[in-house]
């Protein structure tokens, strides 16, 4: 009976083992995926600024636009590997329950216990500040180049 717990908890360990490699893998998919949208609105961003050089305030505003919605996407994307983080370690949890100590569990305890916002603030919403940011520059670059746009376009 005990050779039967002794491989019930084995199995058990490697299976964790296991699930917190794709928490791992996760992570580095969200380290990715940060770096793309990063790279991409680095992409517009240079467009626009060699725009800024040239009389063409349509296509400016089209990047601005592009812009906006790659943010929003960004945005999206941030969440939805937050909701998928979430339940990984939900998962994670329960097996800690069964093993002798709950490693991952008593960390976010910890985090958890930090009254102070200075202390610790969960990733997400750093990360989400930097989409954020792009969306209010392009918001002011479309504000700024779109009012004189349609001001002209009134003018009889």
């Amino acid at each position: 009976m005990e050779n039967d717990d002794n491989k019930e908890q084995n199995l058990l360990l490697e299976q964790y083992k296991l699930y917190v490699g794709t928490a791992e893998r996760n992570s580095d998919r969200r380290h990715l995926s940060n770096n793309f949208f990063l790279t991409f609105n680095s992409l517009i961003l240079t467009g626009a600024g060699y725009l800024t050089t040239t009389d063409k305030d349509s296509w400016l505003i089209l990047l601005s636009i592009l812009g906006i919605i790659i943010a929003f996407l960004w945005l999206t994307t941030i969440n939805s590997y937050r909701q998928l983080n979430t339940g990984k370690f939900k998962v994670i949890h329960e097996i800690e329950e069964k093993l002798p100590y709950p490693l991952f569990k008593k960390e976010w305890e910890y985090l958890g216990q930090v009254k102070n916002s200075k202390k610790y603030k969960k990733l997400t919403v750093v990360e989400t500040g930097i989409p954020c940011v792009f969306i209010i520059m392009y918001g002011i670059f479309l504000f700024i180049k779109i009012i004189p746009f349609l001001l002209s376009s009134f003018h009889c």
